[in-house]
C-alpha cells in the first residue's frame, strides 16, 4: 500500500522538527534527572564523610585533652630520673643493716642465742652469744651449733671473712653453755644491691 502525503514539504519538515524537539527535550529531562540523582548521591556521601570527619576531629580533641593531662608526667620523668640518680649515689655505700639482721635471725640455729651484736660501717659485724652445751652429749653438740652458724654466715652474700674468734665452755643460769664470739666483714656493695632488688 502506498501512502501519499499531500502536505507541503515545509509543514512536513516542521512536524519532523517538532518531533525531534520532543525527543531532545525528553533526553535533556533524562540527563537532568540522572545528573540530579548523581548530585544527590554525591551530596549524601559528602554529608556522611563530613560527619565522620567531625567525629574524628572530636575524638582527636578529646585525645589531645587527655594527652595534655599526661604531659605533667612526661615533664616530671626527667626530674624523677635525676632524683633517683642522686638517691642511688647517696645510698651506694650504705649497708642495709635491717636486711642483714633479718638474714641473721633466719640462719641462727635454734639451740643458740646472741647477746651482743656490734655493727660498724667499716669494722663489720661482731656477734657474742651462747650455745647450749649438754655435758652428756657425745660428741660435743655445742660446738656443732657454732660450726653450723659459721657455715650459714659464710653463705650470706653480705658477709665475708667470717671468723670464730672465741669459743669457751661456761655455765649460764646453772646450765652448761659455750660462750662464743664471731666476727665478719660486711660487703656494702652486696648489701645495697640486694636491698635494691627487694
Amino acid at each position: 500500500m502506498m501512502r501519499i502525503n499531500l502536505l507541503p514539504p515545509e509543514i512536513l519538515e516542521k512536524r519532523k522538527s517538532e518531533q525531534r524537539l520532543v525527543y531532545v527535550v525528553l533526553v535533556a529531562v533524562l540527563v537532568v534527572i540522572v545528573l540530579a540523582g548523581v548530585f544527590g548521591f554525591a551530596n549524601l556521601q559528602l554529608s556522611e564523610k563530613n560527619k565522620q570527619v567531625a567525629a574524628l576531629e572530636q575524638d582527636l580533641a578529646e585525645r589531645q585533652t587527655q594527652a595534655q593531662t599526661l604531659v605533667v608526667f612526661e615533664l616530671n620523668a626527667d626530674e624523677l630520673a635525676r632524683r633517683k640518680a642522686i638517691a642511688e649515689t647517696a645510698l651506694a655505700a650504705r649497708i642495709n643493716w635491717s636486711q642483714l639482721y633479718d638474714e641473721l635471725s633466719l640462719v641462727m640455729p635454734t639451740d643458740m642465742w646472741v647477746t651482743v651484736i656490734v655493727t660498724d660501717q667499716t669494722a663489720g659485724l661482731q656477734l657474742d652469744g651462747y650455745a647450749v652445751d649438754s655435758a652428756t652429749d657425745s660428741p660435743d653438740l655445742g660446738h656443732k651449733s657454732i660450726a653450723k652458724l659459721l657455715v650459714r654466715l659464710a653463705d650470706l652474700d653480705q658477709l665475708q671473712d667470717v671468723w670464730l674468734t672465741n669459743a669457751a665452755k661456761t655455765t649460764l643460769a646453772e646450765s652448761s653453755a659455750i660462750q662464743f664470739s664471731v666476727t665478719a666483714g660486711v660487703d656494702a656493695s652486696m648489701s645495697t644491691s640486694s636491698s635494691a632488688g627487694n
